[in-house]
């Protein structure tokens, strides 16, 4: 199900977004996005040459993951990561997938319950040039409300990668989208946090 507004994808609910309370649709509408211009793999590597050795792109997430989990009776774990990210430097485009996905789910005697989920592994493309990424550095946080509501978050700081092998890849998250839900039947007891990255700077940088 996903959100018609805030455009995340969501496992586990029933009919209403935890964000904005938008009812949940099954589809989201086609959106083409940019026009991506494809680019040779020399081009690209002589663009950034001819800006210094390195070119910084804007990305913002496009699609989020979102899940929730809770055992009997009180623990619950909320995950969210960003699924999709999109940036263009002039008119070459930056299309950015999550590949795999890290989770992490903590409990604290006897009613706390810390989920925590991060993009891992990213792959995608820059102007038709294939690239991967891995996460080097996560944040995590978790916090609680008294007496029983628990909200683990996390997401990725940093990736780095390649694209080719002259073009060394780096990413800085500038901002984390985050949210939290609690309750659930029969036991009103449970807490969701989620936390995904929402705005970052991808920069290429020439490894001569």
């Amino acid at each position: 199900m996903y959100c018609p507004n805030c455009k995340c994808e969501f496992i586990g609910w029933m009919s209403k977004c935890p964000n904005c309370k938008t009812s949940l649709v099954d589809d989201l509408p086609f959106d083409p996005g940019p026009r991506d211009k494809p680019i040779s793999y020399q081009a690209l590597v002589e663009l950034v040459r001819e800006n210094n050795g390195q070119i910084k792109v804007e990305l913002s997430t496009t699609n989020v993951g979102m899940q929730k989990k809770w055992s009997f009776p009180y623990f619950a774990y909320g995950y969210a990561w960003a699924k999709s990210m999109q940036g263009a430097y002039k008119d070459i485009q930056v299309e950015l997938s999550t590949s795999e996905v890290g989770k992490r789910r903590q409990l604290r005697f006897p009613y706390l319950g810390y989920g925590y989920a991060w993009a891992k592994s990213m792959g995608g493309y820059i102007g038709g040039n294939e690239v991967s990424l891995s996460a080097n550095k996560v944040t995590r946080e978790k916090k609680w409300i008294f007496p029983y509501f628990g909200f683990g978050r996390a997401w990725t700081q940093e990736m780095s990668g390649e694209c080719g092998d002259q073009i060394n890849l780096d990413i800085s998250i500038t901002e984390n989208g985050s949210s939290s839900a609690w309750g659930g039947f029969p036991f009103l007891f449970r807490g969701y946090g989620f936390a995904w990255e929402k705005q970052g700077v991808l920069t290429l940088t020439l490894n001569e």
